[in-house]
């Protein structure tokens, strides 16, 4: 997890949740790319800590990308 602090820390205004008919999708708006991560134990602590944290949570990807 201390390898992800990013997501909610320094580079939290860039990374963001979308909501996806197969979960939770870890994007960047900025760049426009997914965070894509192998172990789905990872992937679901980094989701929960984002939440807890109160990263923005999107329902498209339209909507994280026109949202600066």
């Amino acid at each position: 997890m201390k390898d992800h602090e990013y997501l909610w820390t320094t580079e939290k205004n860039n990374w963001v949740l979308v909501n996806t008919e197969y979960g939770y999708g870890i994007i960047n708006k900025k760049n426009q790319s997914m965070l894509m991560v192998s172990d789905s134990d990872l992937k679901e602590s980094l989701i929960k800590k984002m939440i807890e944290e109160g990263c923005k949570i999107y329902d498209s990807l339209d909507d994280a990308y026109s949202d600066n």
